[in-house]
Parts: C-alpha cells; structure tokens; sequence
C-alpha cells in the first residue's frame, strides 16, 4: 500500500536519530480499534459535496480505523490511520441539474515522536511532531437536467510535516480523558490540522473503552481540493 511505503521510511528515519534520547527504560504498547461515523465534506474547485452524520454508517462502503502507540520513558510513538471508501449524493438547487455524486476513497496515515515535558499525578503533556500521509481518489459528478452533466476528479498523494501536543487527565481511578492537536502548515498551498477530545474508562486492568469527538481538515490549494471531517469516535484500547 502506498500509505504504508510513505509512511514507514519517515518512522525509521524518525526513530534512527533519537536512540540516545531514549531511556534504557521497559516498553510500553497500546492498540487501538475505533469508529469514526463523521460528517464529511469533499470539494473539488466550484464542487462540494458533503455526507452528513446522520447517512455516514448508511453510505460508508468500508473502512479501517486503527492507531499503535509505543512508549518508553518520556517518549512515545504513535501510527494512527483511516481509510475510507464513500459513495453519497447531494441534491442541488434548481433544474439545471438533477443532483451531486461523490465516490471517494482516502487514506490519513499520522506518524508522532512526542516527549513528556510534564507530569504530575493527574496531568500529563507531550509535546513533539511527525508527518500525516494523506491520500485521495475522489470524483464529484453532477447529474444532467436542463445543463449536461460534468464531473471533476482528485487523484493525489502528499505528505506534511506537522507539531502535535498530547495532554492527558486522571479524573478518578477508572475515568480519564484526554486532548490531542496537531497542524502543518509548512508546505506552500497546504495546510492540514486535527482535533481530538476523548473520554476514557478502564473496564478491565488493560482494557479501556473511548468516546470522543474528532475534527480533521486537510486542504490543497494546488489541486483546488478541500476535505474535512468531524462527528464522534468510539474505540477500545489494550494496553501491554
């Protein structure tokens, strides 16, 4: 996969200048499994088309959600992606034509080296930055009425450098939460961030289940091209 041949050099890359950063200190894992049932929008130019919260378990063909996480002292590393395949259509105002489809297949691949610059008891921060691979294959046709028909088509891949921030909270001995961002802005004509809030409780000595919100926004002003996200997440994590 393509995600995966641009993803992983950038982690080896990543992980080969810090080894003497890292504290001769015992691993840590945890895995993650989650849905993300969002809103999405994907514009093309003078083209829009958006799934709402509401149609997006309706219109999802497939889709794959994961994130790995390893840590050792102060340092963590974490692989986060998403790939989705949606189909959906839009109405449009007027006759001139009879409606908006979209069929779109993306990938998000997010690679984070963070360090723990606080930590008490009940708070904790990292701080750090990576990459976040984004690939699309996304087509917008409008259906003929009294106009004919025209579609438009975003096939790409890129790359962006981002700056993330970790803070996590023990609300109590089984409830925590945490805040996750990131932005990248330092390509011309690219800019990308993300938001993620979760609410998280140990059911089991390694088990936690999560509930949260996502916002993601990934635009292209090369290719005229805009996609953004935002609605719940469910998951579960195993720790070990």
């Amino acid at each position: 996969m393509k995600f995966l041949s641009a993803g992983l050099p950038a982690i080896v890359t990543l992980a080969a200048t810090l080894p003497t950063a890292v504290p001769a200190e015992e691993w840590e894992f945890e895995g993650s499994l989650y849905l993300f049932a969002a809103e999405t929008t994907l514009g093309k130019g003078d083209l829009e088309g958006t799934l709402s919260f509401s149609d997006a378990l309706e219109n999802l063909d497939f889709a794959a959600m994961a994130a790995f996480a390893a840590s050792n002292g102060q340092w963590t590393f974490i692989a986060d992606v998403m790939h989705f395949d949606l189909s959906f259509e839009n109405d449009t105002d007027g006759v001139l034509f009879t409606g908006l489809d979209t069929d779109s297949v993306t990938t998000l691949f997010n690679g984070l080296a963070l360090y723990r610059v606080q930590e008490t008891p009940r708070y904790s921060l990292d701080l750090g930055g990576g990459f976040r691979y984004f690939k699309t294959d996304t087509t917008l046709a409008l259906r003929p009425g009294l106009l004919p028909g025209r579609s438009v088509r975003n096939d790409d891949s890129w790359t962006d450098p981002v700056l993330a921030a970790i803070g996590r909270f023990e609300l109590s001995e089984k409830w925590t939460s945490t805040i996750a961002a990131d932005y990248g802005s330092f390509v011309s004509d690219r800019e990308t961030y993300q938001l993620t809030v979760s609410l998280g409780y140990r059911f089991a000595e390694n088990w936690t289940a999560r509930l949260g919100y996502r916002y993601v926004n990934v635009e292209n002003d090369e290719d005229d091209f805009r996609f953004e996200q935002s609605g719940p997440l469910l998951g579960v994590n195993y720790r070990f």
